[in-house]
Parts: structure tokens; C-alpha cells; sequence
């Protein structure tokens, strides 16, 4: 296993739905996304879902209203090829520390520009997910499915 890299705990896994947002907005703004995109970004239906993979590893997908990215079998620190929410190739590495679960990507038609990071947590058992850009920090709040 990679260094830093642990197993990511049980209470993370499940399905999640959009609660709220903070600062989604000014953070997309920050992002430079015009208004018209950030208004039909916001009113997308947002579902995430973290498993184990039966097979190896884990899966995390991002289930919208515009657009699916599913990234199955990747492993904790080792870095991977998928397409992006925005539909560009990335790079894209998960790890886990000091209970939160990193997302990195860095899109391949803009390596020098591109990179963000998410973090997420759980928090009454809620799934909980920062983004930072600019100095603007965006947190988006998942309650867990029922279904």
C-alpha cells in the first residue's frame, strides 16, 4: 500500500443526495464559470455514491441530472485516467488521512491550471464535501439515502 494511504472506514460508504450548499456560487464564480452555467449547475440533482469494489479497491460516482462519472476499482494513492464532471480526461488520485477522503484531479488539456482537490468527511452522519478555489471555500452538505 502507498504510503499515507489507509483504508477508507465503513461510515463513509453509501449513497448520498444533495442537502445544501455554502458558497457554491461565489466558488464557482471563482472558478470564472458564467452565470447561465452556475445557475444550471446549482439546480442540478447531485447523488453521490463510495463502495467497496467487490472485486478490488473502491468506487465513488457522481450521479447528475447532466452528466455521470463513475470511477470504479481505483486504489488509495495511485493515480488514474477518467473523464472529468466537465467531460475532459483527468488525472485523478484518491487518498485518505486523519479521517478525510481526498479527490484530486488535474485535467489533461490544462495540467498547470487545472488541479483541485475535495474533501470529504462525515458529520452526523452526513456526507460532507470542501472545495476550496481563490481563497473561496465551498462546502456542499450529502444526506444519507434512504433508498
Amino acid at each position: 500500500m502507498v504510503e499515507g494511504a489507509s483504508e477508507i472506514p465503513e461510515k463513509f460508504f453509501g449513497k448520498y443526495d444533495l442537502d445544501k450548499s455554502e458558497n457554491f456560487d461565489e466558488f464557482l464564480a471563482a472558478k470564472g464559470v458564467n452565470w447561465l452555467v452556475r445557475q444550471m449547475i446549482k439546480l442540478a440533482k447531485v447523488t453521490k455514491v463510495l463502495a467497496k469494489n467487490p472485486e478490488s479497491g473502491y468506487n465513488m460516482e457522481n450521479l447528475t441530472s447532466k452528466r455521470n462519472t463513475q470511477y470504479h476499482g481505483w486504489q488509495l494513492g495511485k493515480t488514474f485516467e477518467d473523464d472529468g464532471l466537465d467531460g475532459e480526461k483527468h488525472k485523478i488520485t484518491f487518498d485518505f488521512k486523519d479521517g478525510v477522503l481526498s479527490e484530486h484531479h488535474i485535467r489533461l488539456n490544462d495540467p498547470d491550471n487545472s488541479a483541485e482537490t475535495y474533501y470529504y468527511t462525515i458529520e452526523n452522519d452526513q456526507l460532507v464535501m470542501k472545495m476550496v478555489n481563490n481563497g473561496i471555500t465551498c462546502r456542499r452538505w450529502f444526506k444519507r439515502s434512504k433508498k
